[in-house]
C-alpha cells in the first residue's frame, strides 16, 4: 500500500511538472505570435518565467557602426544586428591616397557625411558604435555621431599595447 502511494505521488508530481512545462511553452508561443516574425532574434533574452508578454527593449540594437583606425587605413562598416554587412567604406574608396588615409579627422568627416546622406535607414533606429584603435579621439567621434543617430551602446576596442609592452627608453641628449 505504501509503495502504491509513493508511485502515485511520483506520477502526480511528474504530471504537475509536465503541465508547468506546457504552460511555459504556451507563454513562449503567445509571445512569439504577438511580437511578429521580424523580432524573433530578440526573444531569447526577453522570454521570462512570469507571464508578461512584452518584449524588453533594453538591449535592442538594430545596427552596428564599426569605425576602425588601422595604422595604414581607416575603415567603416555598418552591419545589422545579425552581422550582415549593410555598408562598407574605406579611406581609399573616398579617394585618399598614401599617408592621407591615416588622417583621422578628414577621413571621418567624409565618412560621417556619407552616413548621414546615403544611409537614411539608420535614422531613428537604436545603433551600437564600435570603435577600434581610436584612442582619445572617441569623444569627438561619439559627440558627432550623437547629433544624427540614436546611439544605444558605445564600445571601445584598442589593440595597441598599453602597459605590458613598454616602448624603448628615450636617450637623453648630452649637454656640454
Amino acid at each position: 500500500m505504501i509503495k502504491k502511494n509513493f508511485n502515485f505521488n511520483k506520477f502526480l508530481s511528474s504530471v504537475k511538472l509536465k503541465k508547468q512545462y506546457i504552460i511555459k511553452l504556451q507563454d513562449k508561443i503567445s509571445t512569439l505570435n504577438s511580437s511578429g516574425k521580424s523580432n524573433y532574434k530578440y526573444l531569447s533574452s526577453s522570454i521570462s518565467d512570469n507571464k508578461t508578454h512584452l518584449v524588453q527593449n533594453d538591449h535592442l540594437v538594430m545596427y552596428i557602426i564599426d569605425i576602425s583606425f588601422a595604422e595604414t587605413n581607416t575603415l567603416l562598416h555598418v552591419t545589422d544586428f545579425a552581422g550582415n554587412l549593410e555598408f562598407f567604406c574605406s579611406a581609399g574608396s573616398l579617394n585618399y591616397k598614401g599617408k592621407q588615409k591615416k588622417l583621422r579627422f578628414l577621413v571621418f568627416r567624409d565618412m560621417f557625411r556619407i552616413l548621414v546622406s546615403k544611409l537614411t535607414f539608420l535614422k531613428g533606429k537604436p545603433v551600437a558604435v564600435h570603435l577600434k584603435n581610436v584612442g582619445s579621439n572617441r569623444f569627438w567621434i561619439v559627440k558627432k555621431l550623437k547629433t544624427k543617430f540614436f546611439i544605444k551602446v558605445v564600445r571601445n576596442f584598442n589593440s595597441y599595447p598599453y602597459n605590458g609592452c613598454r616602448k624603448k627608453k628615450m636617450r637623453r641628449k648630452k649637454i656640454k
